[in-house]
């Protein structure tokens, strides 16, 4: 048998259960344009892992501008360029979920 919380509205729908788990941050960083930068979180093994990403610098509208590829395998967290392509200076915000 599972426990946990369930909080209902007046018409019986769940608004809250402790079965749903917040996103936790794990760390913030930055990465400069067209620098790649991998980080090994370790401490979050058996956690699923995402990677949010916030473009610092953005080019004028007359410009294009490329976020860089985040690429997750594990608990290593990369953020790089795309082949061919220059990226923009972007904050990296990496979140983990208990699964």
């Amino acid at each position: 048998m599972a426990y946990g919380l369930n909080i209902f509205k007046t018409n019986g729908s769940v608004v809250f259960s402790s079965a749903d788990v917040a996103w936790m941050q794990l760390d913030k960083f930055v990465v400069n344009a067209n620098a790649t930068v991998s980080n090994n979180y370790s401490i979050a093994s058996g956690f699923t892992i995402i990677a949010q990403i916030q473009m610092v610098n953005d080019s004028p509208t007359d410009q294009e501008a490329y976020a860089p590829q985040v690429s997750i395998s594990g608990t290593t967290v990369t953020i790089s360029p795309f082949s061919g392509l220059s990226s923009e200076q972007v904050i990296v915000f990496v979140l983990a979920q208990d699964t």
